[in-house]
């Protein structure tokens, strides 16, 4: 079975028999730009079958897509690292929490020895 997208004749199903899968690239050359290829066609032996569903893009929108890629990836980075300094402060405030637990705890048990050495004194 086959139909046309985007001026190009496309078939649902490749040469070898399996289902054409459609992908979108995301290399510099090719941002954004949509393809149908076999399942195999990447592997050792594999089917030869690949049609670009998306024309060209011009020099500029190629150029300027991909700075903004950069950013959005820059800004996904950054934004990773404020999660996990906050997961990192999250922890250390536990950390804290339990800690002055722990030195209530010991006051409590140094005032109350020093008190029941004091009665026996």
């Amino acid at each position: 079975m086959s139909y046309q997208t985007s001026e190009v004749l496309m078939d649902s199903i490749c040469h070898c028999g399996r289902n054409a899968v459609k992908k979108t690239s995301w290399t510099d050359l090719n941002p954004w730009r949509r393809y149908s290829a076999c399942e195999n066609f990447r592997e050792v032996g594999g089917c030869c079958y690949f049609v670009w569903i998306d024309p060209p893009m011009c020099t500029r929108a190629r150029q300027i897509i991909s700075g903004l890629l950069k950013k959005v990836n820059k800004s996904e980075n950054i934004l990773k690292q404020v999660n996990k300094l906050e997961n990192d402060m999250k922890q250390l405030e536990d950390d804290l929490k339990c800690k002055r637990s722990r030195e209530k705890y010991l006051w409590f048990t140094l005032v109350l020895s020093w008190s029941i050495m004091y009665l026996f004194m």
